[in-house]
């Protein structure tokens, strides 16, 4: 990813992520989420995008899907990388609450991945813009881009968690199997988390 792409690709994301209960769940307004999702997503590429492998898929010239990855020797950028890459924009776009509770869950459903991280490549996040989701593009990411990657790096295990039911049957799908699972709640509100894994 370049940094001239970044804009995009986090659209892509924002777009992708917006009906997830992941951040539904903390930020029913619509517009606070978009905002939210532009905001923490553009600033999670930007800060990680010399820490972390960010691979894009292209349907011709078009971008249309960007998977960030972690290596077993990554590192989280320093506070100052966030805030030097616009993370205190996030103040500005939903109530503060749900703003400040919403790393501690994201940190909580990550957990059984980032412990399994030092052994495993981590798939932090893949997207897949909505207009073209459902044509296979998800699984092309994965086969054709993900594990080609990881394996030229002498990687052997994928690693990911979703708060989606549906990505656990496509996961499960391409061969990812379940080592974990919990649920996390908000606002009287109830979701799952799966985390997966994958020898290559």
């Amino acid at each position: 990813m370049k940094r001239n792409e970044i804009k995009t690709c986090a659209d892509i994301a924002a777009r992708a992520f917006f009906p997830y209960d992941y951040f539904t769940l903390f930020f029913p307004d619509e517009k606070q989420r978009m905002d939210y999702l532009h905001a923490i997503i553009a600033s999670e590429y930007k800060a990680n995008r010399k820490a972390a492998h960010f691979l894009e898929l292209r349907d011709g010239v078009k971008l249309v899907g960007v998977v960030q990855l972690h290596a077993p020797d990554y590192k989280k950028p320093s506070d100052l990388r966030y805030l030097l890459a616009g993370f205190a924009k996030i103040y500005k776009t939903a109530d503060k609450p749900a703003i400040e509770s919403w790393p501690k869950m994201d940190a909580d459903a990550g957990l059984p991945c980032h412990e399994m991280e030092k052994k495993a490549w981590y798939i932090s996040s893949l997207v897949v813009d909505p207009d073209y989701q459902g044509r296979r593009f998800g699984s092309r990411m994965i086969d054709e881009v993900v594990i080609p990657y990881v394996r030229q790096h002498g990687g052997s295990r994928l690693c990911l968690f979703t708060n989606s039911e549906g990505n656990c049957r496509f996961y499960e799908k391409l061969g990812f199997r379940l080592f974990h699972t919990t649920s996390i709640e908000h606002n009287g509100r109830t979701m799952g988390s799966w985390s997966y894994v994958k020898e290559l």
